[in-house]
């Protein structure tokens, strides 16, 4: 069963989970709170994938997950009985590819934080279970290979910890998910494939059953791949004013996502997964939780077989 899950806040559900796009981020029990408050509604509309807002910058996170520790040791156990899986999107900027000797020992200072604080929320599952990961891009230019390099090396110096919880995505410009498959071959990281990426993005002319399949590859068996899903926005809309200024229609971007994820998009997407290993599916519409609400609706019309293999 392919678990569908959102990022963030709760359309349904205004109020829930305080986000992670702040200049300053909450102290970790305050995020740790608005999860423990996320985790009734996601069991209330059945959803058990979650990209979480929580954010552990390299300057005290330790110190945060150690005061917060009665409260991550009951929401591990909350997690486990729910069966929901929680994912992180590190910050964009976070380089691990930086010429920057000092940005990448503070990237490195997060992704260590950060992936004790996955571990401790999976900490009441099976023995070694990885549920939790974050998601990194390479924050480099595609010709960079110096960068590459330099990645493939900080990568293999992390913990094995942070290594087994740390995946990288490619983009709709800059490294595509051929080159990213090169990275992995260098170094060993699992690759996020996304499908609106793969479609503005492909140098390399891979058709999808096989990017998707070389993608959910560099997986370790022992943790279930995470792939994304969206649709392109193909429709102008009404962008609210600042204090003082007025509404204005504007028109879509490339690559900017839909509010809500065309069922096509999505029985595409699966039927290309036939035959290949069982992953979760993050779907990035800006309607969140709305947008898995109708696409269960849609695609259970459209395919009751497809549907079925929906969690």
């Amino acid at each position: 069963m392919i678990r569908l899950g959102f990022a963030v806040r709760a359309v349904g559900q205004p109020g829930l989970a305080a986000s992670g796009r702040r200049s300053s981020p909450p102290h970790l029990s305050v995020a740790l709170a608005g999860l423990t408050d996320m985790l009734r509604y996601l069991s209330r509309i059945e959803v058990r994938f979650y990209r979480a807002p929580l954010l552990l910058t390299e300057a005290g996170g330790f110190v945060q997950l150690a005061e917060s520790a009665d409260q991550l040791a009951l929401l591990a156990q909350r997690l486990a009985a729910a069966g929901v899986r929680v994912s992180l999107h590190l910050p964009l900027g976070l380089a691990l590819a930086t010429a920057d000797e000092s940005r990448a020992a503070a990237a490195i200072a997060t992704i260590e934080a950060t992936a004790a604080l996955l571990a401790a929320l999976d900490a009441e599952r099976p023995a070694g279970a990885v549920e939790g990961i974050m998601v990194t891009h390479l924050d480099a230019p595609s010709s960079d290979l110096a960068g590459y390099r330099r990645f493939a090396m900080r990568y293999r110096a992390l913990s094995a910890q942070a290594r087994a919880r740390l995946a990288i995505e490619h983009g709709d410009a800059g490294p595509s998910l051929g080159q990213l498959l090169s990275l992995h071959q260098q170094c060993g990281i699992a690759v996020v494939f996304d499908l609106l990426h793969w479609e503005l993005h492909n140098p390399e002319n891979l058709p999808l059953d096989l990017a998707l399949g070389l993608a959910l590859a560099t997986w370790p068996r022992s943790v279930r791949p995470e792939v994304h899903l969206s649709s392109q926005r193909g429709e102008a809309h009404l962008l609210p004013g600042r204090t003082g200024e007025p509404s204005r229609v504007v028109a879509p971007r490339s690559g900017q996502h839909a509010d809500y994820v065309a069922v096509a998009d999505l029985a595409r997407l699966l039927q290309a997964a036939q035959g290949l290993p069982p992953f979760d599916l993050m779907v990035e519409a800006k309607a969140g939780d709305l947008a898995i609400v109708r696409l269960r609706h849609d695609l259970l019309h459209r395919d009751p077989r497809l549907a079925a293999r929906l969690a």
